[in-house]
C-alpha cells in the first residue's frame, strides 16, 4: 500500500504526535500519580487528551519549525 506523497506532512505529524503524547503522558502520570491500581486507565485518559491537543499543535508548529530550520541551514524545501 502506498500513500500519496502530498499526505506526507500530515502523516508525519500524526505519527509523531501519537508517539510523543504516548511517551509523555506515561512519564507525567507515573511521576505525578505513581503506579496505582488504576494507572492504566489514568494513563490512557491522559494520552487521549494529550493526543487531541498534540496532533493539531503539530499541524501548526511543524511547518513553522521547518521554515525556520530551512532558513537557518540554507536548505531547500
Amino acid at each position: 500500500m502506498t500513500i500519496n506523497p502530498k499526505y506526507a506532512g500530515p502523516l508525519m505529524g500524526l505519527i509523531i504526535s501519537l508517539g510523543m503524547s504516548f511517551v509523555m503522558s506515561f512519564v507525567m502520570i507515573s511521576m505525578n500519580v505513581g503506579f496505582t491500581a488504576n494507572f492504566l486507565n489514568k494513563w490512557m485518559h491522559a494520552w487521549a487528551a494529550g493526543f487531541l491537543i498534540g496532533f493539531p499543535a503539530s499541524a501548526v508548529f511543524v511547518p513553522i519549525a521547518r521554515k525556520y530550520v530551512f532558513k537557518l541551514t540554507g536548505a531547500e524545501m
